[in-house]
């Protein structure tokens, strides 16, 4: 019998015993087959592992976010609840004439550059402080761009020469709304000449 077919072998009882060749080999290749079926198995759970390991593990991806700065409110002019002080009483001589005899030209002078010994008297520049300019706002104090006009209704015993020259020298008598007492300094009285305080007032009436 052709060695690839069957082999023989003793037994206990010494029969001699036909095994098939053929079925021997069948059974070690699909053993061998199963063996290399397992690993492949096993390499791809590994694989499946480490990606799933991967997409577990990763930093997640967050957009940067802006940062905004910090927004400042600006200033308060206007403290609400303010108290009106009560105005001073005023003399007929700080009242002044219903009209004014200043240079107009003379006050634009010094509504932008007072002399230096009124600076050292406390007085501040009025250009510091207040606008102009025709539909001007608020810069410290109010615009005075047509203050003639208003300063004409302001009080029925006043003309607006009058109210003018009293808001220079007591700045406090009339205080405007929105606006609390000594936002101006009451130094004007004093580091002005009277000739000074009628030109800026003749000034002021000009302003359209």
């Amino acid at each position: 019998m052709p060695r690839h077919v069957r082999c023989s072998s003793i037994d206990r009882s010494g029969q001699r015993l036909w095994i098939g060749v053929a079925p021997f080999r069948r059974l070690v290749v699909a053993l061998a087959l199963g063996l290399v079926s397992l690993g492949l198995l096993a390499a791809c759970g590994d694989q499946t592992g480490t990606a799933t390991t991967g997409q577990a593990t990763a930093a997640p991806t967050v957009a940067p976010t802006a940062t905004k700065a910090p927004t400042t409110a600006p200033p308060t002019r206007v403290r609400p609840g303010a108290q009106v002080p009560t105005p001073e009483p005023l003399t007929a001589e700080e009242i002044g004439p219903p009209e004014t005899t200043g240079d107009a030209a003379a006050g634009a002078t010094l509504f932008v550059n007072l002399p230096p010994e009124a600076l050292a008297a406390g007085a501040v520049t009025c250009a510091s402080c207040h606008h102009v300019e025709p539909g001007s706002g608020t810069l410290v104090g109010p615009s005075l761009s047509g203050v003639a006009a208003r300063a004409a209704t302001r009080d029925p015993g006043l003309t607006a020469a009058q109210y003018l020259r009293i808001s220079i020298t007591h700045p406090n008598n009339y205080i405007v709304e929105g606006f609390n007492a000594g936002a101006m300094p009451a130094t004007f009285k004093d580091a002005l000449t009277p000739e000074q305080v009628e030109d800026l007032v003749a000034y002021l009436l000009t302003l359209p």
